[in-house]
């Protein structure tokens, strides 16, 4: 019996028996769910029961579940859970009973928030007292994960609720080292105060097994160390690998050098014991790495022997680019300097002199300055190459004209080739004393940035106080803005609050607001890693009225907790993009969350979606930033489906953004692992050769050329270091380049944040021994781009191109021969019968049936005549790997499917990558995990030390404490001659004629006729590379596809054609393009056919025509109070009511996915069942795409269930409806009328009894068809084919 009221029960809970209460408590918990409303209104009674001491234990711990369960329904759940607590043994057995899992889950859910805030509570403010009860339900929950393997939840909610003791217990459970690499993650990756983040890691490192070469948690160590930059902690496990493992302990050393401060690293060079015999030799080599000398020297040799930096791509640029322009001279100088990083490679500045002559006042300095970045790291040709342009000894004027501008660009490039590693340096010194000697503002400028990015992280004393006294004696704008930045570089992460406050001070006095933006900046480096040390800093910035401190408010916000995702720091720079009165400020904020988030840069999109649509257009140019940024070198799908549109933004500096962050994001991808990098690569040469563009999307074209192509192919993008600790200079990197804004010399910081990725292998001296490892995984799919080909003129050979259509009428050529024949030259057209295409299979071909196409008039007009088109070789099938050799550049979405051949000589101590697990599959474009750690420099171990071994010769000589001689005035302007080889070109080679026109490329045949006959198609498509297929009715399936061995390009109209397998195409190659639509072509039709039919339009006109005597004969249907069914709700349905809710019509509708919300939401009557649409609709209109699911979704059985008066459209696809059933109700009057659009077979057999039938409206598939639509179709087919032919398809169709 079906209970329908809780009212009888709970009034035994008024019975004055105990025994009758008990009772109606255990029946009401049952009844909870059911009555919960209800039992409510005595939540009192129940209480007052709870408390009662009449009742037995039993009864008491019912009364508190039974409120517990009410006041969750009634959404007070701290009061569901207090009740929940007090009721013991009766939660505990509820939690089994799976009609209450989503009650429970929601009391432990709120339990462990209850316990987390006290924990939190009595560790911090030793205030707040754990609720035993609370405290027995929480160790359940651990004894529970435990029980169930579920050891990361549990560590999860220790880490959370201060419970180390239950992370030592998991791992002294499962001796899993994994989840201590876990645990780290955690507390680095989230929210976690610092003070609390330190210690868990301070406790997570003795608890790590003690290293060894097949160790999988040396990373981690390494990341551990790097936090806490502790070399007390460090030394230790330096000295515990020497001398057994002194391969080992060298890799450890490897990976500190690169993400450790300076401080930090000089601290463990002190520190380090000097050793005794073979150990004292082995301290030395330490010492040497950990200085940084050895990484720069090993990526040095890699970026100069793998470089590949186009140059036709910057010829390309010089030549479109205005050279007197400072902002074009600025673009092409940055692209360059970005183009060869590291690479030592000046050829393109010598081989354009001419041009580097043009560069005037800040243009030269910038110019000067990209040397640094060219050179960046090689610090003895570096200092050789800068010599002629630094300053005299004396500081004083030469005389030359200019010559300041190349002095101070020249000091700034000697900081970026020191970038990081200057401190404590001869180079500190010399660019201290050229401060402190220089009299021109332009070179103080130089000097100081110089000073900040050499000495960044270095915390000298004496450093900030040449800068201060910079800053204070002239009050320069131009020397104070560098001076600002400079002072927070060199006290970067301190927080030093009495530093801080001269800045702020200083800010806020002076009047210049270069100065002010220089001191605001400064500020967020040193807070840079401080996180709720700096809160109260970034409240008072934040506060002023000074849009540039606040600016500075922001940034500072940002870079304290860089890589932390905090949530309170991402929640306030969101409030500050949509409310701060200063376009600066919001621009700044938006770009600032790149700086939170870029452990995981998947989110980004999500976040910065709304944004990048925002109406302010700095919001926007924010957002291109933060996208570019944190999913720099990701290839990210989402992220380039944002910024592809703002390319086309109304607001130039948007446009300069997203060319900009489109060249990070891309960054190493290769064509097979992002579909858009073909097309952004066209695109930045489009813009920057249309003089009729905007200056500034010019130069963000230019700069993203640059970076798409950085370090010379070789390097990305990075935030994060190798072992996943964040890298700083990296970040400081991007944050001055985002200053580009106000001062394109700082774009040249960039340079900061390029990694390079290869597998760089040494021995235990330091050698490079030569050795293969394997990339399991298709060559091309982490292949460099292909390099430009120079321009040639030469015979423009025709493509075949094939055009299949159902429009399309025969226009073939014929030519007669020569004049000589003596023959009268007549052109003859073959006339050719107007068919149509089938839809499905069939052995019969169509006859009479067509209608007129477009490309009649276009495309088979281009070209007279046709040529046999040239025979392409089949294409061998691509390799699952392929082997590489030592210094082999490897992209970070590569390393995890790198191994080391067991039986190889040389063997990794520490794992390639920190994905332990290989993927079993290729990655999808733009699918990175979230971290892709590892590579970079190995040390390997020589399993074969008595056999002769070779290794790469190294011809770079590293000397970081060189300094330059007093240097003479440069003697025109030219660089020193760098004596390595580099890249030649064909100076033979004749000069780019004009393009060939369309016409000449391409010659073009038309078939409107249908071949359904695979071998009989075959014979006809063969011989063509191109073919035009309309719409579906020309099926190419695998089979097909396997036999066309010319085939590349498959050129279809509308976005989608399920008549070709463009999976299988694109495995063979052969690519697929689309085209947009135009118009409302298909929902006309479909009111065409209602009001056709119900209008008995065709029956009418027949008659008027054929002289009927009857003047009129039928009695039209009328729309107004009659019911439209819709069978699918989609665009088009919805499209449709809205024209029949404009008839006064009833609309209802019904699909097998449709829900009461979408369907309220569309406008539309939801019904449940399909019966139910079609019994009480007068007019039935199907809007359903074909697929297994829907063939027949329409039977007999439905079709019988319409009104003998309703009327049935169908303007989908004919297969969705049984044909057959159709023609029967048809032709017995079952229904009203019908009108059609689709048909089982296309064209419709002359014998097809619908033919016959006079209820029936036709029409010959015409529901896409119209001027609007076909102007889309075949303009776009033009253009992408003429995009194919140039290398650069478009709108390709991805299976």
């Amino acid at each position: 019996m079906v209970q329908s009221s809780a009212a009888g029960v709970l009034a035994l809970l008024s019975e004055p028996e105990p025994v009758l209460k008990e009772h109606a408590l255990r029946a009401l918990n049952a009844l909870v769910p059911q009555f919960w409303a209800e039992i409510s209104e005595q939540i009192e009674l129940i209480e007052s029961l709870y408390e009662s001491s009449e009742l037995s234990k039993e009864a008491h711990d019912a009364a508190a579940l039974l409120a517990s369960k009410v006041y969750y329904y009634l959404g007070e759940y701290d009061e569901a859970l207090s009740f929940a607590l007090s009721a013991g043994a009766a939660f505990e057995a509820e939690a089994s009973n799976p009609q209450y899992v989503e009650y429970v889950e929601t009391v432990i859910s709120k339990a462990i928030d209850r316990y987390v805030h006290a924990r939190t509570q009595e560790k911090t403010d030793g205030e707040g007292k754990i609720d035993p009860k609370l405290q027995v339900i929480i160790e359940g929950i651990f004894r529970k994960c435990l029980r169930d393997g579920e050891y990361k939840q549990a560590i999860g909610i220790a880490l959370e609720s201060r419970r180390l003791d239950v992370v030592s217990h998991v791992y002294e459970t499962t001796k899993d080292v994994s989840l201590l690499s876990y645990t780290m993650e955690a507390v680095l990756d989230t929210g976690f105060s610092l003070s609390y983040r330190d210690q868990v890691l301070k406790f997570l490192l003795p608890l790590f097994p003690p290293p060894a070469s097949e160790s999988t948690h040396v990373q981690s160590l390494t990341r551990i160390l790097v936090t806490l930059s502790s070399s007390a902690l460090t030394i230790p496990l330096l000295t515990s690998l020497v001398p057994g493992n002194k391969l080992l302990a060298y890799q450890f050393a490897f990976d500190l050098a690169e993400g450790g401060s300076q401080e930090f690293l000089e601290a463990i060079r002190t520190e380090l014991p000097n050793g005794e015999g073979e150990a004292e030799a082995i301290y030395t080599t330490l010492r040497k790495i950990l200085g940084g000398q050895e990484s720069v020297k090993l990526f040095l040799e890699f970026l100069k022997l793998n470089n590949k930096t186009d140059i036709l791509i910057l010829k390309h640029t010089k030549e479109s680019l205005e050279p007197r322009s400072s902002i074009y001279h600025n673009a092409l100088t940055l692209q360059n300097a970005f183009m060869h990083a590291g690479t030592t490679s000046d050829i393109f500045l010598r081989e354009n002199l001419e041009w580097l002559g043009l560069a005037s006042n800040w243009s030269k300095f910038t110019a000067t300055a990209a040397l640094g970045v060219i050179h960046k790291g090689h610090f003895q040709e570096g200092m050789n190459i800068l010599g002629p342009y630094l300053p005299q000894a004396n500081g004083g004027d030469t005389g030359i004209p200019g010559a300041s501008y190349s002095e101070g660009g020249a000091l700034y490039a000697l900081g970026l080739i020191h970038a990081g590693c200057g401190s404590g340096r001869q180079v500190e010194g010399y660019l201290r004393d050229a401060l402190k000697s220089a009299t021109a503002e332009v070179v103080q400028h130089g000097a100081a940035l110089g000073l900040g990015v050499a000495g960044m992280g270095g915390k000298s004393s004496d450093s900030y106080e040449d800068l201060k006294q910079a800053l204070f004696s002239s009050d320069s704008a131009i020397a104070g803005e560098a001076a600002g930045y400079a002072m927070g570089l060199v006290m970067l992460g301190t927080g030093n609050e009495d530093t801080s406050d001269e800045m702020v001070t200083y800010a806020k006095e002076t009047q210049h607001e270069k100065i002010i933006r220089g001191l605001a900046v400064g500020l967020a480096f040193t807070y840079y890693g401080r996180q709720e040390q700096a809160d109260s800093m970034v409240a008072k910035l934040l506060d002023e009225k000074d849009p540039i401190l606040r600016y500075g408010g922001v940034y500072t916000l940002a870079l304290a907790y860089a890589g932390t995702a905090n949530n309170v720091a991402v929640r306030k720079l969101l409030h500050i993009a949509v409310s701060d009165t200063s376009d600066d400020v919001r621009r700044a904020a938006v770009t600032s969350l790149a700086f939170l988030l870029f452990k995981n840069p998947s989110q980004v999109p999500r976040i910065v979606q709304l944004l990048s649509e925002s109406y302010n257009p700095h919001v926007r140019c924010g957002a291109t930033l933060a996208l570019g940024i944190a999913c720099a070198g990701t290839g990210l799908q989402d992220a380039i489906e944002i910024l592809e549109p703002m390319t086309k933004d109304s607001v130039d500096f948007v446009r300069q953004g997203a060319f900009i962050a489109l060249g990070m994001v891309l960054v190493e991808q290769s064509e097979a692992s992002s579909p858009s990098l073909a097309s952004t690569r066209a695109l930045y040469n489009k813009i920057i050769a249309d003089k009729h563009e905007d200056p500034m999307a010019r130069f963000g074209a230019a700069l993203g050329q640059g970076l798409i192509d950085a370090g010379g192919r070789n390097v990305t993008i990075s935030l994060s270091s190798r072992a996943g600790s964040k890298n700083t200079r990296a970040i400081v990197g991007m944050v001055l380049f985002c200053q580009f804004w106000y001062w394109y010399p700082l774009a040249h910081c960039a340079a900061l944040a390029f990694e390079p990725t290869g597998i760089v292998g040494v021995d235990g001296d330091l050698k490079a021994p030569k050795f293969d490892f394997v990339s399991n995984a298709r060559p091309s799919l982490f292949a460099y781009p292909s390099a430009t080909k120079a321009p040639k003129k030469e015979t423009v050979t025709k493509v075949a191109t094939a055009v299949l259509s159902t429009t399309a009428k025969a226009k073939a050529r014929e030519k007669k021969k020569a004049a000589e024949e003596e023959a009268m030259e007549t052109d003859e057209k073959e006339q050719k019968k107007d068919t149509d295409v089938e839809m499905k299979a069939d052995d019969t071909t169509s006859g009479k049936h067509g209608d007129v196409s477009p490309l009649s008039g276009s495309l088979s007009n281009l070209a007279e005549g046709s040529t046999a088109p040239e025979t392409r070789p089949k294409r061998k099938p691509e390799p699952a790997f392929e082997t590489l050799s030592n210094f082999s550049r490897v992209v970070p979405a590569q390393l995890p499917y790198l191994t080391f051949p067991p039986d190889g000589r040389y063997q990794p101590v520490r794992a390639v990558s920190t994905v332990t697990t290989p993927p079993k599959t290729a990655p999808k474009a733009g699918a990175l995990p979230k971290q892709m750690g590892g590579g970079g420099i190995l040390v390997v171990s020589d399993q074969r030390p008595g056999e002769p071994a070779e290794f790469i010769p190294f011809t770079t000589i590293v000397d970081p404490n060189a300094v330059p001689a007093a240097a003479a005035p440069a003697a025109g302007g030219a660089t020193a001659a760098s004596s390595q080889p580099h890249i030649a070109l064909d100076e033979n080679a004749p000069e780019v004629g004009p393009p060939g026109s369309f016409e000449e490329r391409v010659s073009i045949d038309v078939f409107t006729d249908t071949i359904s006959d695979e071998d009989a198609l075959v014979a006809r498509l063969e011989p063509y590379q191109i073919i035009c297929a309309m719409r579906e009715r020309t099926k190419f399936r695998a089979s097909l596809l396997d036999r066309l061995p010319n085939l590349a390009f498959i050129a279809t109209t509308g976005r989608k054609n399920a008549g070709i397998d463009v999976a299988y195409a694109k495995s063979k190659g052969v690519l697929v393009s689309g085209t947009d639509g135009g118009g409302n072509s298909t929902l006309e039709h479909i009111w065409a056919l209602i009001l056709a039919a119900a209008r008995h339009i065709a029956t009418e006109d027949s008659g008027v025509k054929a002289c009927r005597q009857l003047w009129q004969s039928t009695i039209p249907i009328g729309l107004r109070g009659k019911t439209l069914g819709l069978v699918g709700v989609g665009y088009l349905g919805q499209s449709t009511a809205k024209i029949a809710l404009a008839f006064g019509m009833k609309v209802i509708g019904w699909s097998p996915n449709l829900t009461p919300e979408r369907a309220e939401a569309a406008g539309v009557g939801f019904v449940k069942s399909k019966a139910e649409l079609l019994q009480s609709s007068d007019i039935v209109s199907i809007h359903m795409v074909l697929s297994e699911r829907t063939h027949h979704l329409i039977t007999a059985e439905d079709l019988a269930l319409l009104k003998r008066t309703a009327i049935f459209i169908n303007t989908s696809r004919g297969p969705i409806v049984d044909e057959d059933a159709l023609v029967e109700v048809i032709r017995k009057k079952g229904i009203a009328a019908a009108g059609l659009d689709v048909f089982d077979l296309e064209p419709l057999p002359l014998d097809h009894p619908l033919r016959g039938l006079d209820n029936v409206t036709l029409s010959p598939h015409m529901g896409y068809v119209s001027d609007d639509n076909y102007k889309v179709f075949w303009s776009q087919t033009v253009e992408n084919i003429a995009a194919f032919l140039e290398g650069a398809p478009r709108r390709l169709i991805d299976g």
